[in-house]
């Protein structure tokens, strides 16, 4: 779907993971030089940053929260997690235009959309799934093949 992001959920965007290459769990800090995994159920001297963004996607029909998580959230940031984690611990007017820089522009999104029930209250959560520019060309092309097919 092509739509063009709205807003994003800054105040929650990443968070401090597990250094493990199979784990993503959030760590909680020991000391000051030491972060627990209560998976692993082990102390590491450092951590690695997570992304779990959400974005506000909307086209014609509406909008709608979406979750991007690390590949897409760096993808439509143009950033890595690190990267991004150390601008908000140094720089974060530098963080906000990192953030802000992708509000209203336009992407071509696959979403997966999921009806969850909690609580006797349904919900749709939507995450993407993969984001890329739109390629203006190619999308330019597809159309004037859909009119074309409308003409008869």
């Amino acid at each position: 779907a092509v739509v063009s992001t709205q807003s994003t959920g800054k105040d929650n965007c990443m968070y401090q993971a597990c250094p493990s290459a199979d784990c993503n769990k959030k760590v909680m800090m020991e000391s000051p030089t030491e972060y627990r995994c209560e998976k692993c159920d082990k102390l590491y001297p450092n951590f690695k940053y997570r992304l779990m963004l959400t974005v506000k996607l909307s086209d014609f029909t509406g909008n709608e929260w979406v979750t991007c998580f690390q590949e897409t959230a760096e993808k439509l940031l143009g950033i890595s997690a690190d990267d991004l984690g150390k601008l908000k611990e140094t720089n974060e007017a530098e963080f906000d235009t990192t953030m802000n820089k992708v509000n209203f522009s336009s992407y071509n999104f696959k979403i997966r959309a999921r009806l969850e029930s909690y609580m006797d209250e349904s919900r749709l959560k939507c995450t993407a799934l993969s984001v890329d520019p739109i390629d203006y060309i190619s999308q330019s092309k597809q159309l004037i093949e859909e009119i074309k097919l409308l003409e008869g």
